[in-house]
C-alpha cells in the first residue's frame, strides 16, 4: 500500500476513512480506543508491517500513551479506507518496540530443549 497516497486522498476527501466495522469498533473499545484514536492513527501511525492492501499502524492513544496497532485496508479505487481492526499488542507477542514481533520456537527448537 501506498500510504502517503492514501493519507493524501483522505485528507483531500476524496476518500473517507470507514471506521464502523464491529469487529474493529469491539476490539478498540476493550482497549479503551475511541474513534478519534483509531483515525488518528491511521492519518500518522508508523508503518510496522506492509501486506500490500492492507498495513498494520502503530500508534499511542494521547490520553494514556498506550501503544496501539490498526489494520488499514485501502483498495486503490475504492472510496473509503478502512480500519479492520485496533488493539494493544500483547507484550507476550510484541517486543518493548511494539514494531517487531517475538520470535516464537519451531516445533523443532521445543523438541531439542526436551
Amino acid at each position: 500500500m501506498n500510504l502517503w497516497q492514501v493519507r493524501q486522498l483522505l485528507k483531500s476527501g476524496k476518500i473517507s476513512l470507514e471506521l464502523s466495522l464491529p469487529h474493529a469498533l469491539v476490539e478498540a473499545k476493550k482497549d479503551g480506543l475511541t474513534t478519534d484514536d483509531l483515525a488518528k492513527a491511521a492519518m500518522v501511525g508508523e508503518v510496522v508491517e506492509d501486506y500490500g492492501e492492507r498495513i498494520l499502524l502503530l500508534h499511542s492513544a494521547t490520553d494514556y500513551q498506550t501503544p496501539f496497532h490498526i489494520v488499514l485496508e485501502y483498495v486503490p479505487g475504492d472510496p473509503v479506507a478502512t480500519v479492520v481492526t485496533a488493539y494493544v499488542p500483547d507484550r507476550g507477542r510484541w517486543e518493548a518496540d511494539w514494531k517487531t514481533r517475538k520470535r516464537t520456537p519451531t516445533k523443532k527448537q521445543k523438541k531439542k530443549k526436551l
